[in-house]
């Protein structure tokens, strides 16, 4: 895929600390859910989404998801600083605060390394690891998705072909994912198509609720920062899997307008990407 061309930018930029922080928060199960219905990511194992995307403020120390679901800070990322008294949602991989501070823009991978293991199920999971300001008491609550339940999401589960298109959410433009479930609300059409780009689908704010309330989640089309460099707003998104591939890589979820795919080869953990996550149904 064209996300290739990440490998070859070239940008000077400063490099910015990259501090740790290994105090564990305590556990909570306070869940604020606006989200309806469940998405299969295996087999045996469905999840709920967050209401939105991750965001972070390096000044207070404060994490919390999107007010919305189609909410992204966008160029406000290029503070990123420990210093920057602003939000920012494009992270470098597995960045919790436990090992790498949130506001790490070093353009080492090296700096990201977890041992040459995934973040699944230990602190480097942003979700294993902080609290979340606006959706939970404590930590281990939510977690990453890894690039196999990705795969199914997408792919695996039943009719997932017809759960899955580019759309226009209160002009912002993203891709909506359906839960297992879904039945399109009243004045609501969907579209599961990719033919017509992100005009595929268009909701206003008043037929977004209802197909949020129904299951659908919206992935922002946040584009990636790479150091204090921000790119292609508006016109891909790249999501942060919890699966580390070799070398300094780890999987992404990524899309256009036009296609959707999991990133092959995988991306280097310098660069800054979406997190979206998910709690377990139990």
């Amino acid at each position: 895929m064209r996300y290739l061309r990440f490998f070859f930018l070239l940008a000077t930029v400063a490099l910015f600390s990259c501090n740790k922080d290994a105090d564990v928060p305590s556990d909570g199960d306070i869940v604020v859910n606006r989200v309806g219905g469940t998405f299969s990511v295996a087999a045996d194992k469905q999840v709920i989404f967050s209401p939105g995307n991750l965001q972070y403020n390096a000044v207070t120390h404060i994490w919390r998801f999107a007010e919305n679901q189609y909410d992204c800070i966008a160029d406000g990322n290029a503070y990123i600083s420990s210093y920057y008294d602003g939000w920012i949602d494009l992270f470098g991989w597995g960045t919790s605060g436990f090992m790498v501070a949130p506001y790490c823009a070093s353009l080492d991978a090296d700096d990201y390394e977890n041992g040459g293991q995934g973040i699944e199920n230990n602190n480097n999971d942003w979700g294993r690891f902080i609290t979340i300001s606006n959706a939970g008491s404590g930590a281990r609550v939510w977690r990453t998705l890894s690039s196999s339940e990705w795969e199914y999401l997408i792919e695996g589960r039943d009719k997932a072909k017809d759960k899955i298109a580019p759309a226009l959410v209160c002009d912002y433009p993203g891709l909506v994912i359906l839960s297992d479930y879904f039945h399109t609300p009243d004045s609501c059409v969907f579209a599961a198509t990719f033919d017509n780009g992100f005009e595929s689908n268009s909701y206003n704010a008043r037929q977004w609720s209802k197909m949020e309330a129904a299951g659908a989640i919206f992935l922002p089309a946040a584009g990636y920062r790479y150091g204090d460099f921000v790119d292609d707003v508006d016109l891909c998104g790249n999501y942060w899997t919890s699966s580390y591939f070799e070398d300094g890589t780890a999987y992404v979820f990524n899309f256009d307008s036009y296609e959707e795919d999991l990133s092959i080869p995988p991306i280097a953990l310098c660069y800054g990407h979406s997190v979206r996550l998910v709690r377990d149904v139990k």
